[in-house]
């Protein structure tokens, strides 16, 4: 497979230093931190995106096999490759490019490890939220590649939600730029794709992250337990009451003996279990929130709860969690780490079941893991020396992920599938399933060179696909079942026989958005589909028709104290949740709570072929597969029918207040500028005119009393700044307070919205009024975005718009525009490389075109 001549060819590319063919050398390759070994035919040493794509055309001519690599720290065989393969080691990727603190991106390349980036953010103030326990040695690459968590996921969310744009070179060698400092670039997903692919679609070079102050304070408490069950059931309360802790990691006794014997780091070797408990915003009402969980831990059996004192107490809290796999070592030679994951109600039973699968097969249990999220780390513990127990602990591993599956979970948190865990994909996924997962990674990798053979099961012998089967363990309540399901499937069936095309509707309350359509179609809508599937308040999700509106869903949620935290601009009483899927739409809060993407678990649609096809599913942190749920957010039913989606929600905030205040742009983006880069913690940071001035909006939610306090602290910073008019009120937590101005916004027959950099959005807006002066707009400067409307509008404007966008490092696209003007232009601006990368998957997914046809950027 690897010839001389290749082996020159890359000396060629990368110089005769960077590349390794001894024996040694593939040995050295040959394994990562799993248990799966395979050795490579070269290695390679690029030191420039360039050179990746000069490495990957040659591969692609040659038919080489390559897997990229970073420091080997995955945990499911994900980075080795077999057969004689080609390795790219990207450990000379290992520059931070930028940090830019005022727009909070900062721009590094794939080998830079997490904690070189942290320790580069910290004197600055800020930090990057993913932080996985081997930060020392993993790389950002990696990271994105795993799609890692680690402690702090529970408050921040995982690596892809911090991901703004990378770089990366396809199997081909073509190099694409994908998003950028800007939130939210049209067409689909495709960062969210990449993310958790594990280097199956290309190869990141260049990452733009998400960067975020550090807050004003933070509390670290060990809690400590005689009961592991009595930890968990600490757990779901503490997340009940809308406290949302930093961190909630678990570790059991025997993980506390192992860590203790390599150093003390102040955990009572007498213990079942201990939780490490932190949480961090500003110091007012910190201290109460802090009381508030010692009260809670005591309350579900907490033997004792101690505070770290000093930043040096807490550094050793941290130690022993941060080095838990490595003590493993203290008590046996070998160990394998499974990552299933659960809900957290369900962590007393699976914990259980552990660990009768450990004394069935003879190995040793440890647990730690992020009880916040219900992310099992069990590690089985073995000597690789004896093969009786390598064959019976990995028949362990197996039935610890089926564990996790019959509980409605899933077999990977964070570590990824890889070649590990391949075979238990069907577990969770039906043959159908992982058949949809496999078009989209041969949509981008034709040849299958780029990491072949990982996460996908290999078909039977003499097919390409997998037998279409339902999962073998994992039930997923709904599907073709529920309500209006079957009517839709036959429908789409008879339009496709008809060679007709399909637009697809829920209410049609954004109907009117995207490229006008190529073909006339037939409307098939989802408003059958209004059953609550599954509602869980103690794990905090639902799974809902796509046809229930976003108004029932919060009415049925607030019986409970509970909502979805998203309040979509033009956002109608009949405007549906698929809707709001398919075209992601998300109001400035997007800041503080994320965007739909954000908040899906999972769904299910009907594709082309009138079946269904499942994705994610009802756990918060899940990286098995490719992420298809990000991939349909937004997609504006381009691919298929929404018909069930699954949201994580949350315990309504007790206040919803506004800090307003009258001045002039400059000075209002100075002021907003200000609340941004503070110690607050703002929900919303914007502005609107109002009397040829502006007024500065600033919305706080949360806990009352530290509501009050950012309400008042925010308004000092607005008079300080000789801002007028200030005043503060209260806002209804579900409609939020941008309705009178969403309302005035559409009556224009054109609206359009922008995202660019942050800190650019103020300069962006005053040269689109050069161009054309709009009727009414509001500025969104904590997410770099503005939303203006004009009564005309012609192809030139739009034209100039859309270099004041993309000069900002930014995009837009027109929400609302007129019939002819949508025949005429593209209503996603200009042309971008990456939307070549929609169209692939759009003809993969759907090869006939038969949903909503012309209607993707990039049509004009």
């Amino acid at each position: 497979m690897i010839t001389e001549t290749f082996v020159q060819k890359m000396e060629e590319i990368v110089g005769a230093s960077y590349v390794r063919k001894t024996g040694a050398d593939l040995e050295l390759y040959s394994y990562d931190a799993s248990l799966v070994t395979g050795r490579p035919g070269l290695i390679v040493f690029p030191a420039t995106t360039e050179e990746v794509s000069k490495v990957l055309k040659a591969a692609h001519d040659h038919g080489v096999p390559s897997v990229a690599r970073g420091f080997a720290t995955n945990l499911s065989g994900g980075t080795i490759i077999s057969d004689g393969g080609l390795v790219i080691s990207l450990s000379r990727f290992d520059e931070i490019l930028g940090i830019y603190p005022e727009s909070r991106y900062a721009v590094v390349q794939t080998g830079v490890t997490n904690l070189e980036l942290q320790d580069a953010l910290s004197p600055l103030g800020l930090f990057y939220a993913p932080d996985p326990a081997s930060q020392k040695v993993s790389t950002i690459g990696g990271n994105v590649g795993e799609n890692s968590g680690g402690p702090r996921c529970l408050k921040y969310g995982v690596t892809s939600n911090h991901i703004l744009g990378m770089q990366m070179v396809m199997a081909d060698g073509e190099v694409v730029e994908i998003g950028g400092p800007a939130f939210d670039p049209p067409g689909y997903d495709v960062r969210g794709l990449v993310v958790g692919s594990e280097g199956c679609v290309g190869i990141v070079t260049e990452i733009t992250v998400r960067i975020t102050p550090k807050t004003e304070s933070v509390i670290t408490m060990l809690a400590v337990y005689d009961a592991i069950s009595d930890a968990a059931k600490t757990v779901s309360e503490i997340i009940s009451t809308g406290i949302v802790p930093n961190t909630l990691e678990m570790m059991d006794n025997t993980i506390i003996q192992a860590v203790e014997k390599g150093g003390p780091c102040g955990y009572p070797t007498d213990a079942a279990a201990v939780l490490i408990i932190e949480v961090e915003g500003v110091a007012v009402g910190l201290k109460e929130q802090a009381e508030k969980i010692r009260e809670i831990c005591m309350a579900t059996g907490c033997r004792d709860v101690k505070t770290a004192k000093n930043q040096a107490e807490r550094d050793l809290l941290w130690k022993g969690r941060r080095g838990a796999f490595g003590a493993i070592c203290n008590l046996s030679p070998n160990y394998l780490v499974n990552d299933g994951c659960v809900l957290r109600t369900k962590l007393p039973e699976a914990l259980e079941r552990v660990k009768a699968i450990s004394d069935q097969y003879g190995c040793p249990v440890g647990n730690v893991f992020h009880a916040g999220d219900g992310n099992l780390h069990p590690l089985l513990m073995f000597d690789s020396r004896n093969e009786a127990e390598v064959e019976q602990v990995h028949k362990a591993g197996w039935d610890i992920m089926a564990v996790c599956a019959e509980l409605g979970g899933t077999i990977s948190g964070e570590h990824g599938i890889g070649h590990e865990k391949q075979d238990a994909m069907s577990m969770v996924f039906s043959g159908h399933d992982l058949n949809t997962q496999q078009n989209v990674k041969l949509a981008l990798d034709p040849s299958d060179l780029m990491n072949p053979g990982k996460i996908i099961p290999l078909p039977p012998e003499g097919s390409d696909r997998l037998p279409d089967q339902e999962p073998t363990i994992l039930k997923r309540p709904g599907g073709k079942d529920a309500t209006g399901v079957s009517e839709a499937i036959e429908a789409i069936k008879q339009a496709k026989n008809e060679n007709r095309a399909i637009r697809l509707a829920g209410s049609g309350s954004y109907n009117g958005m995207g490229n006008a359509l190529t073909a006339e179609p037939v409307s098939i809508n989802s408003l059958q589909m209004k059953e609550i599937i599954e509602y869980d308040t103690e794990n905090q999700f639902i799974t809902v028709g796509a046809g229930m509106s976003l108004m029932e869903l919060q009415e049925k949620l607030a019986e409970n104290n509970q909502w979805l935290p998203i309040r979509p601009p033009f956002c109608k009483p009949e405007s549906t949740t698929g809707g709001i899927v398919a075209m992601a739409a998300v109001g400035p809060e997007r800041s503080s709570y994320g965007a739909p993407r954000d908040m899906l678990l999972g769904l299910q649609y009907i594709d082309s072929n009138g079946q269904m096809v499942s994705t994610g599913g009802k756990v918060v942190k899940n990286v098995a597969g490719y992420d298809m749920t990000r991939l349909l957010t937004g997609s504006a039913g381009t691919l298929g029918l929404i018909t069930e989606a699954s949201w994580k929600i949350a315990t309504r905030p007790e206040a919803c207040q506004l800090a307003s205040a009258v001045g002039s742009l400059e000075a209002c983006a100075t002021v907003a500028a200000e609340v941004i880069a503070s110690n607050l913690l703002p929900n919303s940071v914007t502005a609107v005119q109002q009397n040829g001035d502006w007024q500065l909006m600033v919305g706080f939610e949360g806990i009352a009393g530290v509501v009050s306090y950012q309400i008042e602290q925010c308004l000092g910073l607005m008079s300080k700044a000789g801002l007028k008019d200030g005043a503060h009120r209260d806002y209804p937590v579900v409609e939020g307070c941008f309705t009178e101005i969403y309302a005035t916004l559409e009556q224009q027959p054109f609206v359009a919205q922008s995202e660019v950099a942050l800190g650019k959005v103020s300069q962006a807006y005053q040269k689109i009024e050069k161009i054309c002066s709009p009727e009414a707009a509001l500025i969104d400067f904590g997410c770099g975005r503005i939303f203006a409307s004009f009564s005309s509008l012609d192809t030139t404007q739009w034209d100039n718009m859309n270099n004041v966008f993309s000069g900002a490092q930014g995009h837009g696209k027109l929400l609302k525009s007129t019939d002819d003007f949508r025949k005429g232009n593209d209503v996603y601006g200009l042309k971008k490389s990456e939307w070549q990368l929609t169209h692939m998957i759009k003809s993969a997914l759907d090869p006939e075109g038969v949903f909503s046809p012309g209607a993707l950027p990039g049509r004009a």
